[in-house]
């Protein structure tokens, strides 16, 4: 099965209706759920996306957002390991670093995110959300 990072900008294009990006979204999230891949989101993208659900639109769907996501995409953890790997890379964002850290460390496949450039990695692909569906439909 493919493995997917799941970055927060995916998940807030889809709970927000940001388009042209909340279709893309969408559809990644309805093959994680059904199973069809595998989808990941860390602990802190979970953190990061409820604050912004709280804030945007209000607590109670924030609350049902952490609630589904659980039921929805695997969870790791995030390690002190994962903190010093993140630390040690220095690229543009601490933040995207601990994120790419946990993909490597959890062998995923894909990363997706809208904001490539952010990520350095060779031990899975970075793409966006409509590249990522473009390759699942070739399978």
């Amino acid at each position: 099965m493919i493995k997917a990072y799941i970055d927060c900008n995916i998940l807030l294009d889809w709970l927000l209706d940001r388009e042209p990006f909340s279709s893309y979204s969408a559809k990644i999230i309805e093959l994680t759920e059904t199973k069809k891949i595998l989808g990941l989101v860390s602990p802190l993208t979970l953190a990061n996306t409820y604050y912004v659900i709280s804030k945007e639109l209000n607590k109670k769907i924030a609350d049902e957002f952490i609630i589904d996501s659980l039921r929805i995409f695997s969870v790791p953890d995030i390690s002190l390991k994962n903190i010093k790997e993140a630390v040690s890379n220095k690229f543009k964002d601490f933040e995207d670093d601990v994120h790419s850290s946990i993909a490597a460390e959890n062998k995923v496949d894909f990363l997706i995110t809208r904001n490539k450039k952010d990520f350095k990695n060779d031990k899975f692909k970075v793409l966006d959300a409509e590249e990522f569906l473009r390759i699942i439909e070739k399978k």
